[in-house]
């Protein structure tokens, strides 16, 4: 019997008939080797597209921050003022009206494209731009009727209702943006949204020059006449509001042209359809409006701090010039420079939404773990160098970038506001990874709740202790704050992550230590001897190294992690240099 044996096994492997077991084996292994090299040909085609969306939403980001520079240096503390109470009422306008089309077009197109359902896509498409065009009206109506009560009651300036006016347009064009840049990515490219935003920016920075000084010279006649000095500051204001807008239809007119190339395309499918199943319009609207609801709850919860800190804080303290200037030196120079650290967390956690929403969809709940870890590690690296750099440089980076105003209240905010950036870009990293995982009530919950807790905040500080602007920031400390413990609970309580805690938030502690250490002593021995410019460049670019060497000898990401960001091959390649991976 073993002879047998072998002589059957020997056969199998050399005779005809082996030969053709064989050759059907390798056939059906060929497929799944040349499917091996397609995913990976696919997965560094999806990690260059991912670096490209982020690499654009980076520069837009930029340029948002860069153009707010020339503009105070052009319309001083008071404009930026009027400019900010514009912004927030646009804001608020925009939150109720449209903000919530560009998730929910989105959301309920792929949906629907995904079964090869072009019909019902169509439908949805277009119950969503009446929807949206319906709210965007009647949003910028409202915000033109009520300009100028809102102007004189709320924000205790009537000066300003030029500006809300002029902000109006806003409201409809933001509106239609968002539901078509939601349309292309329920069809599933992320690509015109991130053009399409890049373009917004940089028209409007374009613009800008231009309006604020043709407007700001037309307002300096116009106060002339009327004996009203600020009118320059809310005319030039009221140029970049509509630069704002401006760019914004620049923008919309892109997306519609990408919009109406891609309909015969489009238009072939829809074609083919059966029609089997058509959705009435009344049900696609009683969809929209359901699944608008709790995204428009959210984003009240997640930046209605914005709108509530102007309206308490011109309530509650003394009517006049003095509050409005110190209020403009608060959204005009500290917001907008807190923000970066925010604005570069945002920029690389968000793009890391799609693989943990598709780790968590495949079940695959330790691979979601990791990424999820990464993310609030990633956002707190981000964002604490950056935080402790311009709490240490304030007093030369201020007068640096601006030329008008105060200088001296825009340092002190950025120094007592340094831990508000960092608990804010980790509250970003904690609103992605809920986005994510799909928990969107535990990330409404969390925000309503540090927001109710932030309105008390601001009633401690401004009425109870008269802390002036300075408690407004300590109030969003506190916000976010309770919104990072809130949020870590919760992310916890779904995922229990179990990284290496210590590594994670002790390295960049000592990084940044020691970074900050050096700055600091740039910042002391050099002042005299160099230009504020020059000297906050080259603290920058010295801090830069300097912490990023000390991550990469510490071994703060592994070399997968660092793959996973755009940009990480040259952190890899610097890393591997040093030999320090």
């Amino acid at each position: 019997m073993r002879g047998n044996t072998g002589t059957i096994r020997q056969n199998r492997k050399t005779g005809p008939a082996g030969g053709a077991l064989r050759r059907e084996s390798a056939r059906r292994r060929a497929p799944r080797a040349e499917n091996v090299r397609t995913a990976g040909v696919r997965g560094e085609g999806g990690r260059r597209g991912n670096g490209l969306l982020t690499g654009l939403a980076f520069f837009a980001g930029a340029l948002a921050v860069y153009k707010r520079i020339p503009l105070t240096n052009r319309i001083g503390d008071n404009g930026n003022a009027y400019f900010g109470m514009a912004y927030d009422t646009w804001l608020f306008f925009f939150l109720l009206c449209g903000y919530a089309m560009q998730a929910v077009v989105a959301r309920m197109t792929a949906a629907r494209y995904a079964k090869g359902q072009y019909r019902n896509t169509r439908r949805v498409w277009n119950a969503a731009l009446l929807y949206t065009a319906v709210l965007g009206i009647a949003g910028t109506a409202a915000m033109l009727l009520s300009a100028g009560v809102l102007s004189a009651g709320l924000f205790q300036t009537k000066t300003a209702a030029v500006v809300m006016r002029s902000m109006a347009p806003a409201v409809f064009i933001s509106s239609l943006l968002g539901a078509l840049r939601g349309y292309f990515q329920g069809m599933g490219s992320m690509v015109p949204t991130a053009i399409s935003r890049f373009v917004e920016e940089l028209a409007g920075l374009l613009l800008m020059f231009t309006l604020v000084s043709g407007m700001g010279d037309y307002g300096k006649k116009v106060g002339a006449l009327l004996f009203q000095p600020d009118y320059e500051q809310a005319f030039g204001a009221a140029g970049a509001v509509f630069a704002f807008w401006l760019g914004g239809l620049i923008s919309l007119l892109f997306l519609a042209l990408l919009y109406f190339l891609f309909q015969g395309s489009f238009r072939r499918r829809e074609r083919k359809d059966a029609g089997k199943g058509t959705e009435d319009y009344r049900r696609i609207g009683r969809l929209i409006a359901g699944a608008a609801l709790p995204v428009v709850l959210t984003g009240f919860a997640m930046q209605g701090s914005y709108i509530l800190d102007q309206i308490l804080f011109l309530q509650l303290m003394p009517a006049g010039s003095s509050s409005v200037a110190q209020w403009g030196i608060y959204t005009g120079k500290y917001r907008i420079l807190s923000g970066i650290p925010v604005m570069l967390a945002a920029a690389a956690c968000t793009g890391l939404i799609p693989s943990l929403s598709a780790s968590v969809s495949g079940m695959n709940m330790g691979r979601a773990k990791e990424k999820a870890f990464f993310m609030l590690k990633l956002s707190f690296s981000v964002s604490l160098p950056l935080a402790v750099y311009l709490a240490v440089t304030a007093d030369n980076l201020v007068p640096a970038l601006f030329t008008a105003g105060e200088m001296a209240t825009a340092a002190g905010l950025l120094r007592i506001g340094s831990a508000a950036m960092v608990l804010q870009a980790l509250a970003v990293g904690i609103s992605c990874v809920l986005q994510g995982l799909e928990r969107q009530r535990l990330l409404l919950g969390s925000a309503g709740i540090s927001l109710l807790l932030h309105i008390i905040l601001m009633f401690a500080f401004l009425n109870g202790l008269k802390c002036g602007v300075e408690g407004v920031v300590y109030a969003v400390t506190g916000l976010y704050a309770a919104f990072v413990i809130l949020g870590m609970l919760c992310v916890l309580r779904t995922l229990s992550l179990k990284g290496d805690w210590g590594r994670a938030i002790g390295i960049p502690l000592i990084s940044s230590a020691v970074m900050g250490l050096v700055v600091y002593l740039m910042n002391r021995f050099l002042a005299a001897v160099m230009s504020q410019g020059l000297l906050c460049l080259l603290c920058f670019a010295a801090g830069l190294v300097i912490y990023v060497l000390l991550m990469l000898s510490m071994r703060a990401m592994t070399q997968r992690e660092l793959k996973s960001i755009p940009g990480g091959g040259v952190f890899i390649a610097v890393g591997r240099l040093f030999r320090f991976l």
